[in-house]
């Protein structure tokens, strides 16, 4: 799949504060309805019982290339469709539309904030707990276990009797998920074909998703790929999990991260940034321009 400019969409909008977490999400496409997309959702919870997801699969009513449809999972489901509207959805309808798998939580906010800590980050190395002192209820390390769930349940459950190309799957991640992108793509390379890790906290544990990446091999007889995206303006409003850098600094660390795995042979990897982007508006441009890579159309 070949990684497209990022001139298909504006950036006009600029740096803006992020949503409430907590507040309930308007009515979005899935409520509303489409002309060109049908919907159909599965509830699940984890295996300890504590988090409870809501798995949003939008399939295309255009009929499927003869490959299949191309399958983009979406991390911070929720998030990610309130960013879609019809609009966007008959723009990919007119060139080739992929399944949308929206990994959400079964809540009507925007995030689950503690459950997205636990599933989106690795654990230590040493299996240490990993607890936030600001925040004691959120949890970190559960990110294996998210990607077991995923691989032994969730694809076969979201692709099921749909023609699915399964030398295509893609997976889309921001913050959090973008780090959750990069560990999965560095431990569990065969999971998806195509990366999109937008806004990746690298530094969760010192850094260890860098170090995860200094033993990454593509092990697929077809070329994969991935696109790094973040702002040049992320830490205008600096969060409890700033790494205390500048953003000139953290960008060149993904774009030196990029740079080292388009060496690895059969891959593809490139790295793009959101000009005047802060952290919360990267989550939308970086999903449109993914959106604009694996479908081909404008958003």
């Amino acid at each position: 799949m070949a990684l497209l400019p990022g001139a298909f969409w504006s950036l006009s909008a600029g740096a803006r504060p992020g949503p409430d977490f907590n507040e309930p999400l308007p009515p979005g496409i899935v409520e509303k309805g489409s002309s060109v997309y049908d919907f159909r959702e599965h509830r699940l919870t984890s295996a300890d019982g504590q988090r409870h997801y809501r798995i949003t699969v939008a399939i295309p009513k255009k009929e499927p290339p003869e490959a299949g449809y191309t399958p983009i999972y979406l991390l911070d489901g929720n998030a990610a469709l309130a960013t879609l509207d019809e609009q966007h959805l008959k723009a990919m309808d007119n060139a080739t539309p992929p399944v949308l798998v929206a990994l959400g939580y079964d809540t009507d906010a925007r995030f689950d904030v503690e459950a997205r800590q636990w599933d989106y980050t690795p654990k230590r190395p040493d299996q240490a707990p990993i607890v936030n002192d600001r925040h004691p209820e959120r949890r970190g390390g559960g990110a294996d276990d998210f990607i077991k769930l995923l691989n032994d349940t969730i694809m076969a459950e979201a692709e099921r009797d749909l023609p699915i190309n399964t030398s295509a799957r893609a997976l889309w991640g921001h913050s959090f998920g973008g780090l959750f992108v990069l560990h999965a793509l560095f431990t569990r390379p065969a999971l998806f074909d195509h990366w999109y890790a937008a806004s990746p906290t690298l530094h969760w544990n010192g850094y260890q998703v860098i170090e995860e990446a200094n033993r990454f091999q593509w092990p697929s007889d077809h070329p994969g790929s991935a696109l790094l995206m973040r702002g040049d303006a992320e830490l205008n409003h600096r969060g409890p999990y700033s790494s205390g850098g500048s953003d000139r600094e953290i960008n060149d660390q993904l774009r030196a991260l990029a740079q080292r795995m388009d060496r690895v042979a059969g891959f593809d990897a490139r790295f793009e940034v959101l000009e005047g982007m802060g952290h919360g508006a990267a989550l939308a441009h970086s999903l449109k321009l993914t959106l604009s890579n694996v479908s081909g159309a404008r958003l």
